[in-house]
């Protein structure tokens, strides 16, 4: 679904509000659900349950995996949830139709 998503914004096809936010969302729960199956695998691992797993793949695949839901939260945040700032452009032509 996500490179389906990708392939029209690259053609320049207008995607509506809606679904642009439920891809990010489920970035974010990609993302999520990356993070706790490695917290799972070490407290397996912790546990001694047999897991195929190195504890170095844990930590890195963790931290990609934490890295990328903070990157995706932020855009979303910068993306759907702020207001967009006035720019100068917009302020100019304001200032055009008052005179």
């Amino acid at each position: 679904m996500m490179y389906t998503y990708y392939a029209f914004r690259a053609m320049k096809y207008r995607i509506p509000k809606w679904m642009q936010v439920t891809v990010t969302v489920f970035q974010l729960s990609q993302m999520g659900v990356g993070c706790f199956v490695n917290y799972k695998a070490y407290v397996y691992k912790q546990n001694g349950a047999s897991c195929a797993v190195t504890y170095a793949n844990i930590f890195w695949s963790f931290v990609m995996y934490a890295i990328y839901f903070g990157l995706f939260l932020h855009f979303f945040c910068v993306s759907y949830l702020s207001k967009k700032p006035v720019t100068k452009v917009n302020d100019e032509n304001e200032r055009k139709k008052n005179k």
